[in-house]
C-alpha cells in the first residue's frame, strides 16, 4: 500500500465514499482484512459476524438468526453499535479499529431462515485506516479498466517509482524458464526482449515473473504471446508483447501500476516533464521505437499509451 497523504485519504473519501465493495475471498485477502477478528460490540459484549461487504458510509454483515446479538439487534430500530475491522500489515501485525453505526435494516440472508443480513450505516466518518485500503482497491480497479493499455517505460527511474531493482527478470514459456529484459509494463501487460525466433513465440502461454522490493515473494502473472518481432539489428532476440489473463493478475500488481499511474498525473499537471523525464505523445509515438536502441527508451518517458 501507498503512503497516503491527508489530501489523497480526502479524496479517496470525496470520490468512493459510496463504492460498495463485496468481500469475496479474494477481495479479502487483497485488502488483507482478518475476517476471523470483525466482530459487532453492543452493550459492552463483543459478537461474531462475518462481513459480507462495505463502503466507506456502511457495512453489511452476517449473523445467525439464533444468535443472541440477532434477538438484541431485531428488538428495536436504530440500535448504536460499533464494528471493528482489522486489516494486516505488511508484517502480518494487526491493525484493528472501531466504526460507530446504527442498525439499519435486518433482512434474511439469501432465503434461509438461519442466517441474516444487517445493514449498518456509519455515523460518522470512518478512520483513515479503513478509507486508504478501500479508496486505493476502488481507485486500482477502476483504473485496471479505464486505463489499462497506458504504458509505463522502464527506466532507472520508473524502476525506483514502482518499487523494483532492476529491468532483468524471468518468463516461463511452455513452462521453460528464459531470462528477459523488461521494456514496458502496463495493468493488461507487457513487452519484454528475449532470445528466440518470433514464429516460435506468438501464441504461446507465458507467465512473467514480476518482483517488487517491499513484497517478501514475487509474483507470476499468467498470459500469452500477442506479438513478437525481430529486436532491430539482430537475428537471435525478439521483442515479445505479454497480454495479460485478466482474470488472473494480482491485485498486489495492481496496486503497483495504479501508485505509479495516479502519481505521474499528479506530476503532469505542474509540468510537461516529470523529474527530467521526457513525456511520450501516444499518438506520435513509432512502434518502431520499442525495437530501436534501449537507451533511446530510457531517455524518454515514463507513461505511454500503446497496444499490444
Amino acid at each position: 500500500m501507498a503512503v497516503s497523504t491527508g489530501v489523497q485519504i480526502a479524496r479517496y473519501y470525496d470520490f468512493f465514499r459510496d463504492k460498495e465493495i463485496v468481500f469475496t475471498k479474494a477481495n479479502l485477502q487483497s485488502l488483507r482484512i482478518d475476517p476471523k477478528q470483525i466482530y459487532l460490540k453492543y452493550q459492552g459484549a463483543q459478537w461474531p459476524c462475518l462481513i459480507n461487504s462495505s463502503s466507506l458510509q456502511m457495512a453489511k454483515i452476517i449473523i445467525g438468526t439464533g444468535t443472541g446479538v440477532y434477538t438484541e439487534l431485531a428488538k428495536k430500530k436504530d440500535l448504536s453499535v460499533s464494528l471493528r475491522f482489522c486489516f494486516l500489515d505488511q508484517d502480518n501485525s494487526p491493525i484493528h479499529f472501531f466504526v460507530n453505526c446504527v442498525v439499519d435494516k435486518i433482512e434474511l440472508y439469501q432465503n434461509t431462515d438461519k442466517l441474516s443480513l444487517v445493514t449498518l450505516n456509519f455515523t460518522q466518518r470512518p478512520p483513515d485506516d479503513l478509507i486508504i485500503r478501500m479508496g486505493e482497491f476502488i481507485e486500482a480497479s477502476e483504473n485496471f479498466i479505464n486505463r489499462k493499455e497506458d504504458r509505463i517505460l522502464i527506466n532507472k527511474e520508473s524502476l525506483r517509482k514502482l518499487s523494483m531493482e532492476k529491468e532483468e527478470t524471468v518468463v516461463y514459456i511452455d513452462n521453460v524458464p528464459r531470462r528477459c529484459i523488461l521494456k514496458n509494463i502496463s495493468f493488461s501487460g507487457a513487452n519484454v526482449m528475449l532470445v528466440g525466433i518470433p514464429k516460435f513465440l506468438i501464441g504461446k502461454p507465458i507467465s512473467l515473473q514480476i518482483e517488487f522490493v517491499d513484497m517478501t515473494s514475487p509474483l507470476l502473472i499468467k498470459g500469452s504471446i500477442s506479438h513478437a518481432v525481430f529486436y532491430e539489428g539482430r537475428k537471435d532476440i525478439s521483442s515479445v508483447n505479454v497480454a495479460f489473463n485478466t482474470e488472473t493478475i494480482p491485485m498486489e500488481y495492481k496496486f503497483h501500476i495504479n501508485n505509479f499511474i495516479t502519481n505521474y498525473q499528479k506530476n503532469m499537471l505542474n509540468s510537461n516533464k516529470v523529474n527530467g523525464v521526457n513525456i511520450v505523445n501516444p499518438e506520435a509515438s513509432d512502434s518502431s521505437n520499442e525495437n530501436s536502441d534501449p537507451a533511446v527508451q530510457q531517455s524518454q518517458g515514463s507513461v505511454s499509451n500503446a497496444t499490444n
